[in-house]
């Protein structure tokens, strides 16, 4: 039996919010994935979550939201899981939270990389075996956007 598209559970893992265009490319991530008919979580800490919901006031876009350290325990107990985890990644402890989400996930797990060195972290995680998309985007998030819609038109088509 093939799951319907209602099924699906996303999670995001948001890092701290020092980068600009993680707050807007997170929503656009979550408004794309919602037209799909998937349920997405954001996991991030105070001020990551608290930047998502205030740019989201009438909650269109933001359901469900929970605090990525007590997320990360969640998946380690297997309490939780997703079928695809985007982590958003501007240093090195996001190819860090990437790693750790695609030994806990028992779906995909995807680095959404931005910021300054962006090209630098996506090599690392090509080193590590990471699937990661990447741009060097810090104030205009357009350079991920088409990256980002690609990768979710992908995903959407291997879950049919």
């Amino acid at each position: 039996m093939i799951k319907s598209q209602k099924e699906y559970r996303v999670l995001l893992l948001l890092g701290c919010p020092e980068v600009p265009v993680q707050t807007s490319l997170a929503i656009y991530l979550t408004d794309l994935l919602d037209r799909k008919g998937a349920q997405v979580t954001i996991a991030g800490n105070n001020a990551a979550l608290e930047l998502v919901r205030t740019a989201d006031p009438a909650g269109h876009y933001i359901k469900d939201t929970a605090d990525l350290d007590t997320t990360i325990g969640a998946l380690a107990g297997k309490d939780v899981d997703a079928d695809i985890c985007y982590v958003f990644i501007h240093n090195d402890a996001g190819v860090s939270y990437l790693a750790t989400a695609s030994a806990l996930v028992s779906g995909e797990s995807v680095g959404i990389i931005f910021g300054k060195n962006a090209q630098v972290l996506g090599q690392q995680c090509d080193d590590l075996g990471l699937t990661n998309i990447h741009a060097k985007a810090v104030h205009n998030p357009r350079p991920l956007k088409s990256k980002i819609l690609s990768e979710v038109e992908r995903w959407a088509a291997s879950t049919k």
